[in-house]
């Protein structure tokens, strides 16, 4: 294949990518009627959070692409719903780190069980063949993403031992 081909590729594929990830949020990701409905940002910082412990806000902010003032705001309304708190930071006072709360774990739990509840029901519409060709290609795209986003790029168990945010599904 030549260079003008992978190019041609390459140009198609950043074009579905640019299509089908939102396509996929809206459609999967953002089920209708759930009672837990936390902003994308919060969820977002709720769910680095549960797979990262305690961390500074400017990490968080970092790891998400979200701005410092953003994140103070979004910190504060998570804090004010007490999903979260501050903590100073154990090996520098300077530091406070945001950590989620007993009540922030319960509440990501329950989204977690409503969304696949969610997503679970919109997927079984599908005929079986879609099903099927969905799972193949998702698992490729997850291993090729992985082997993209690991320093060691050609060790699988690397990329096997990076599970989803949420933990095994059961």
């Amino acid at each position: 294949m030549g260079d003008a081909d992978t190019g041609a590729k390459i140009n198609r594929m950043l074009d579905n990518i640019h299509l089908v990830f939102p396509l996929f949020h809206r459609t999967l990701m953002r089920p209708d009627g759930l009672s837990h409905n936390p902003t994308n940002s919060e969820f977002r910082v709720l769910l680095t959070l549960l797979k990262r412990d305690s961390q500074p806000i400017s990490k968080i902010g970092g790891w998400l692409g979200i701005s410092k003032p953003n994140m103070t705001a979004v910190i504060d309304k998570l804090i004010a719903d007490g999903y979260v708190e501050r903590k100073p930071d154990t090996g520098d006072r300077r530091i406070i780190d945001i950590t989620l709360t007993v009540k922030g774990r319960r509440y990501m739990e329950e989204c977690k069980a409503e969304l696949r509840e969610s997503m679970k029901k919109k997927l079984s519409t599908l005929p079986r063949e879609d099903i099927d060709s969905l799972y193949a290609s998702l698992e490729n795209i997850r291993v090729i993403l992985m082997k993209l986003n690991t320093p060691d790029n050609d060790d699988p168990q690397t990329i096997t031992k990076m599970g989803p945010p949420w933990g095994a599904c059961k």
